[in-house]
């Protein structure tokens, strides 16, 4: 083959390669670390076409960028590599929050209506810098209640109290730590600042009346209670009491019980009067007595033992006929009789003294005496009575206490054992009893 001519101008082929080279060169240098090992550079290949691009051509010399345009890393095929996202920085965490060491609270005082209860904060570390109270009936908070002492009410009766102590403090989980104090009791019972007294005129036949006394309390009821010797006599319960002959040569006191709701029941007792003298007696004796001048019209009721059998009759005259009999009576025990101003004489026999049909009483729990009671001071007209009768019972109710047959209201008589009630009229004046037991109120 032959050799080619030199032509004029052509070593400048031969300077872009050198340029090429310093090029590379000079990329390398930049691009090896400073502490690296020198290596051998190998013979640079033919310049790319960016190496060798003119400025006139409008490309950019190579020279001019070494040292002056950041460094950018290509793949193989000259395209920039990839970088990672940079990595977010984690706010710092949030330390959990610390607790407190506590005890239960401490409850003092009584857990009774009227009572009075104080809690003590137990100690706690560290010390709270808030602390709450709150007091629970049955689980449940109370409205108001939210101090250190709390006075149990009528609503806390028969209810579970207990109490809460809550903490807190920057930094701790808030606490709550409670106490149960326990089911509330009734209050204390009130209390009599002065007792009771009993007035009246100390005679059969008179009525005494109690007083309340005073108390430390308001807001009560009151009940009455009068004993005769230190038995209570059951049927009286009112603040009065009509002394009767059953009374006679015995003392008699009352008793006032006073109740609140919430609270125990209080009492308190009067002084007990002087013995009970008997009331003046209308007249007594057997014989036949004029009425007016020796016996007064009016009703009147006999002491008559029940070993005896008393005879009364109203008289048109005292001839003894016995069409002069206007109306008659015979029995035991207690006798009911009324004089009439039509009345000339009266007949008595075995019947004892007799008394104004005022001075009669008390009221009777039970009726174990044969005889005629008076209904108003012994017996209440429109109570029931029941007795298990034995054979022979005879009972009677009346309007009137005349000894008139038209009198009776009702009457009955049982021949074999029975039980047997008795309701007494609203218009009744007396009841009889004879041969029928013991008759108790039971309505």
């Amino acid at each position: 083959m032959a050799r080619p001519e030199r032509a004029a101008g052509r070593p400048r082929r031969f300077v872009l390669p050198l340029a090429a080279l310093a090029v590379t060169a000079a990329t390398m240098l930049a691009t090896t670390p400073a502490n690296a090992a020198p290596t051998t550079t190998s013979t640079p290949g033919p310049p790319t076409a960016a190496a060798t691009a003119s400025p006139a051509a409008g490309g950019t010399s190579s020279s001019s960028t070494v040292g002056t345009s950041p460094e950018v890393s290509t793949d193989a095929t000259g395209s920039p590599e990839p970088t990672d996202p940079p990595v977010p920085t984690s706010p710092p965490a949030t330390p959990a929050p610390l607790s407190f060491t506590t005890a239960a609270p401490t409850v003092t005082g009584s857990a009774k209506v009227g009572g009075s209860l104080t809690v003590a904060a137990p100690t706690w570390k560290p010390t709270p810098t808030t602390v709450g109270y709150r007091w629970y009936r049955d689980g449940v908070a109370i409205g108001g209640a939210y101090k250190t002492r709390y006075t149990p009410t009528v609503a806390d009766r028969g209810h579970k109290l207990s109490v809460g102590i809550t903490g807190s403090r920057s930094g701790y989980t808030t606490a709550t730590r409670t106490k149960d104090v326990g089911v509330v009791a009734r209050g204390d019972a009130p209390r009599a600042t002065k007792n009771p007294a009993v007035a009246g005129i100390t005679r059969s036949g008179s009525v005494l009346t109690t007083s309340q006394g005073s108390w430390n309390a308001s807001g009560l009821t009151y009940r009455y209670e009068w004993s005769r010797n230190g038995t209570v006599v059951p049927s009286m319960t009112g603040r009065t009491y009509r002394l009767g002959y059953y009374d006679v040569g015995a003392k008699i006191s009352s008793r006032v019980i006073v109740s609140k709701n919430g609270y125990a029941d209080g009492a308190a007792r009067s002084a007990a009067t002087a013995a009970i003298s008997k009331a003046a007696v209308a007249f007594s004796g057997d014989g036949t007595f004029r009425v007016g001048t020796q016996v007064k019209a009016g009703t009147y009721y006999s002491t008559t033992k029940t070993s005896q059998l008393c005879y009364w009759a109203r008289l048109s005259s005292a001839q003894g006929r016995l069409d002069d009999i206007r109306a008659n009576d015979l029995g035991s025990g207690q006798r009911l009789m009324t004089i009439s101003s039509s009345d000339k004489y009266v007949e008595l026999d075995d019947c004892g003294s007799w008394y104004p049909v005022g001075s009669a009483g008390p009221k009777l729990a039970n009726i174990s005496s044969d005889g005629v009671y008076v209904v108003g001071p012994q017996i209440s007209a429109g109570t029931t009575w029941r007795t298990s009768a034995p054979a022979g019972c005879y009972w009677a109710t009346f309007s009137a206490a005349d000894g008139d047959i038209e009198s009776i209201i009702a009457n009955d008589y049982r021949d074999a054992r029975a039980t047997v009630t008795v309701t007494i009229p609203r218009n009744a004046v007396g009841f009889e009893s004879s041969g029928c037991g013991t008759w108790k109120k039971v309505g």
